[in-house]
Formats: structure tokens, sequence, C-alpha cells
């Protein structure tokens, strides 16, 4: 049997909607750490619909920013009863 971890941006009281929001000039070099080392530790991703949409349209366009090797290469395991096809997979 797997593991599920969760690996969130969530603020003192409880916030974990729009992270994009609130986390700008939070983010700084020892919280890269440790979500570096969450995703290092991880070999597939489990994502809503929502999420699996927003990555898709930014990641695979964006090879170069810091973190897309990883979110482009890893397996994704979406949970949705809405989402039709997966657009985004790994390389084979």
């Amino acid at each position: 049997m797997r593991r599920i971890t969760a690996g969130l941006f969530i603020t003192v009281d409880g916030v974990v909607e729009s992270p994009d929001q609130w986390q700008e000039g939070y983010f700084n070099e020892e919280m890269g750490e440790a979500v570096g080392a969450g995703m290092a530790a991880s070999d597939a991703m489990l994502l809503g619909r929502r999420t699996y949409e927003e990555f898709a349209g930014y990641w695979p366009h964006n090879p170069e920013a810091d973190g897309a090797d990883y979110l482009n290469s890893t397996p994704k395991l979406v949970v949705s009863t809405t989402l039709d096809t997966l657009g985004w997979q790994p390389p084979p």
C-alpha cells in the first residue's frame, strides 16, 4: 500500500484557498527547500481537476521555471468526475 502525503500552502489560521493571493512576499529560500524536499520524496502527484488544469495550463509551457522538470515528468493521478481527458502527461 502506498502512502499519500499532502503538501499544502496554508496560513496559520488554516486558509488554503487561493495561495496566489496571499503567499507572495512570504515565499523564501527556506520555504523553497521545504517544498523541494517534499517533491523529491514523491514519485507521483494526486491532484483535483482544478489544480490539474491550472498546472497543465502553465508548467508544460514554462520548462525553464523552477520545479518544471519535476512537475512535467512526474505521473499525475487526477480525481475528477468531470474531466474527460488528461492532456498533460509525462514524456514517454
